[in-house]
């Protein structure tokens, strides 16, 4: 564990000595004041202009957004965000113009890059993606998830030697963010709240990194109804310390394996002093089986590689809904067969260790682990694990299917297996 706090110690000192106070031209975008009128062309036109060597500023008003922004040219920039970016509910409009984020066919409504860029909300600053008009909508609709065109909050893309903190992300329209071919940046003091006033929506995660690198979540605080953060395809180097989780899937390792016969890897993961309350998990993995049914984003799989090297440290949780330690590697949609073949996936889960896993539960399953047989889990361990019922019993079990080398705990029957994309049947 030492050697990962010592990497991301050195990240953080390096992001900070590389993002310095911008001293060139500052710009101050101001607000139409009117929802009718679209603010994303000053935003624009303030980004060109002091996006280089520049300081952006947002004052404590709200921006109406009502079309797309990408921008990817900062460098050496500060931007402070003291209002709130208020996204337009024309649905029809993020449907068909909605930019690609460059991964299972995923969109977004906002990309974001550059490097040594040092983008502040002070606490104040506010996404606010007005999702209960998607949650409402989505929910009419006969694919209720990964719908074409339904955008992301933002993109970071290409985001380098970076530092984003004090930020507030309220009912994004899908996922919050996704970090896509970025590195050495540190995302803290964030808050997320997807939970809609009126209906709730399932993909709302936190966070999502994908071709990704030395990535640093610190002090995040998310309220949602699916993956807290979720690492995907080739995400290295990646850290959670001293957060808080309610009400979705937890931290999720996947899914991945979608890609039929393309190498992705999950490697050098760690997590300390994290807070789960009423999570589905704390942690889960999910691979697609081996059978490639469709293709992204419903449908997929047959992809190779593996994930690996990964430490958890007091981890707490609160009334947590199923295993805290679950492994799927069943991931199937979009006609595949009933049962389908939940052992037969080619991608590998090992070096997963898990240390000082206390709370209380409401499931008597302290793990679920249902692995590969082709590519067995291998060196799995669990230690120091207190999990308990509301009533003070303990919980115990630890259910195994094709796992190898187990450490600090035994199995104690075979785990359901089942086409659940979140672990467990």
């Amino acid at each position: 564990m030492e050697h990962y706090l010592t990497r991301f110690a050195l990240v953080v000192a390096t992001c900070n000595l590389l993002v310095a106070p911008a001293s060139g031209k500052t710009c101050t975008v101001k607000s139409s004041g009117i929802n009718t009128t679209d603010d994303a062309p000053a935003i624009l036109d303030a980004f060109k202009e002091c996006g280089k060597n520049g300081r952006v500023v947002f004052e404590p008003t709200t921006y109406y957004i009502s079309s797309v922004l990408n921008i990817t040219w900062l460098e050496n920039v500060t931007v402070d965000i003291y209002g709130t970016l208020l996204w337009s509910t024309d649905i029809q409009y993020w449907l068909n113009h909605s930019l690609d984020v460059g991964y299972q066919n995923q969109s977004t409504a906002f990309i974001l890059g550059g490097d040594r860029v040092q983008l502040d909300g002070h606490n104040e600053g506010t996404f606010d993606g007005n999702g209960d008009y998607w949650y409402e909508w989505i929910a009419q609709q006969e694919n209720t998830s990964n719908y074409p065109g339904r955008p992301h909050a933002i993109t970071f893309n290409g985001l380098r030697n970076s530092v984003v903190k004090g930020l507030r992300f309220l009912r994004s329209q899908m996922w919050t963010m996704s970090i896509i071919y970025s590195d050495h940046v540190v995302l803290d003091s964030i808050f997320v709240n997807n939970t809609g006033n009126r209906s709730q929506s399932s993909n709302t995660d936190g966070a999502d990194t994908i071709r990704s690198s030395y990535i640093i979540f610190n002090n995040w605080t998310v309220y949602n109804g699916d993956d807290s953060i979720s690492l995907k395809a080739d995400s290295y180097n990646v850290s959670v310390t001293n957060s808080y989780f309610y009400n979705g899937s937890g931290i999720a390792l996947g899914s991945i394996g979608q890609y039929y016969g393309v190498e992705e890897h999950i490697t050098g993961f760690s997590v300390e002093n994290v807070t789960f309350d009423n999570t589905l998990h704390a942690v889960y993995f999910k691979t697609w089986t081996a059978d490639q049914n469709g293709y992204p984003p419903n449908g997929g799989g047959g992809g190779l590689g593996d994930a690996s090297d990964m430490n958890f440290t007091n981890v707490f949780v609160t009334g947590i809904r199923g295993a805290a330690f679950s492994i799927s590697q069943c991931t199937r949609f979009d006609g595949a067969p009933g049962e389908g073949n939940c052992t037969n996936s080619q991608f590998q889960i090992r070096d997963v260790a898990v240390y000082n896993l206390l709370g209380t539960t409401k499931s008597n399953r302290i793990a679920s682990l249902q692995c590969s047989a082709v590519e067995p889990c291998t060196d799995i361990g669990l230690f120091d694990v207190d999990l308990k019922f509301d009533n003070g019993t303990a919980a115990t079990d630890y259910l195994c299917g094709n796992v190898k080398s187990p450490q600090g705990f035994n199995c104690t029957g075979e785990p359901c297996v089942g086409g659940s994309a979140s672990g467990e049947c």
